[in-house]
């Protein structure tokens, strides 16, 4: 009795041969083949481009079985908050056309949006390193301050794009006690590009240390040359 698995060899024999075509339509240096089955009862067939790791999806409409669906995918290697809410390319062509009319059509049609989408998933991905470089730069200054404490983002924070905030406490060191008069200390990338210090529950010297330890930090000024 044949088997769902069987009675789609057809289907998937005709998409291999349409992504191989397309392939050497974009470009054989540039594109290879991928064929995949997501899952067997509706087979695919995957291009990726070697440059980025992009990717072009090939499908049979389930509604209209005379027409392929085909869309842009981000890079698998890219983490999922620089992909989210990206919109990547999604078109639709008659079964009829030859590989290389779709490969007109691919170039035509959804190369422009899946190339936009990679470039603001890369301009995504710049600015939350960007962010984490300058957070992180800000606590190890803070961390100068004479009993301060505070631990790295752990790995879930980092998968999770949360490491962008740092957490410290000041007066919580060796000696005293969680009941000590103490401060906790929140550094983050604030809305606008900048990155935002908030003190809760400073005493004044506890102030005073964390004025130092900026003004400190801060590059020394170039004395001004006399007229």
């Amino acid at each position: 009795m044949p088997t769902p698995r069987d009675e789609l060899a057809p289907l998937r024999a005709e998409l291999l041969t349409l992504g191989e075509g397309l392939a050497q339509a974009l470009g054989a240096t540039e594109w290879t083949v991928d064929p995949r089955r997501i899952p067997d009862w509706h087979p695919c067939v995957e291009l990726v481009r070697t440059e980025d790791g992009a990717r072009v999806l090939i499908q049979q409409e389930r509604l209209r079985p005379g027409r392929w669906w085909v869309h842009g995918v981000l890079p698998d290697s890219s983490t999922y908050f620089y992909r989210y809410d990206i919109e990547a390319g999604d078109i639709t062509v008659t079964r009829a056309k030859t590989p290389a009319q779709v490969a007109q059509d691919v170039q035509r049609r959804l190369l422009p949006a899946l190339d936009a989408a990679v470039a603001e998933m890369s301009t995504r991905q710049h600015r939350h390193l960007t962010d984490v470089h300058e957070v992180t730069a800000v606590a190890r200054r803070l961390k100068a301050v004479p009993l301060t404490t505070g631990q790295p983002p752990a790995e879930a924070n980092r998968r999770n794009g949360e490491d962008t905030t740092r957490t410290l406490r000041w007066n919580q060191g060796s000696g005293t006690s969680w009941s000590s008069p103490h401060a906790v200390v929140k550094v983050s990338r604030a809305r606008f590009g900048s990155v935002e210090i908030a003190c809760s529950h400073l005493t004044p010297d506890m102030a005073e240390a964390v004025l130092l330890a900026l003004v400190a930090s801060l590059p020394a000024e170039k004395p001004v040359k006399a007229a």
